[in-house]
């Protein structure tokens, strides 16, 4: 028996000596493979009435380039809990800190020194710690929510 590459190369005209020389033998000497050429030869004549639709100059292009985007791995990143970690450890050491300012007065004075509290405010190095803080603080929400968003649109990154 042939096969139906090698079939379809003789009624393409294409098929090389050797291959006619089987089908030919075939021909003769096999039933099923005379009812399997015709229904072949059947099929290639509608195939070749059927006209031929062209495809855009870009066809292949957008086709590779839509085959890579679903093959590329997307991972997905998880949200961080660090900010509401902070927030709750922030929150914590706000309450103990007002707790022991409190406990460290006197039982019978139940006014507090609002004067010492916001003396911490005017201390020099807790201003520069609190403004180096909000300044990486803003850095890292700007890299991330501009500039990541950004370079992955433009270099077509996806992480």
């Amino acid at each position: 028996m042939m096969k139906d590459e090698e079939i379809f190369d003789i009624l393409d005209g294409t098929a090389t000596a050797e291959t006619i020389a089987r089908h030919n033998e075939c021909l003769a000497n096999s039933s099923e493979y005379r009812v399997l050429f015709q229904e072949y030869a059947e099929m290639h004549a509608l195939l070749a009435e059927m006209p031929l639709e062209k495809t855009a100059v870009n066809f292949t292009d957008k086709l590779i380039d839509k085959w890579e985007l679903s093959q590329e791995v997307v991972l997905e990143r998880k949200t961080s809990k660090l900010p509401f970690y902070f927030l709750i450890l922030s929150v914590i050491l706000i309450i103990a800190t007002l707790v022991m300012a409190l406990a460290s007065n006197s039982s019978i004075k139940t006014s507090f020194d609002v004067n010492a509290s916001v003396r911490i405010f005017q201390n020099r190095i807790f201003i520069n710690t609190l403004l180096i803080v909000n300044t990486l603080l803003i850095f890292n929400y700007l890299d991330k929510k501009v500039f990541k968003p950004y370079f992955e649109k433009r270099y077509h990154i996806h992480l």
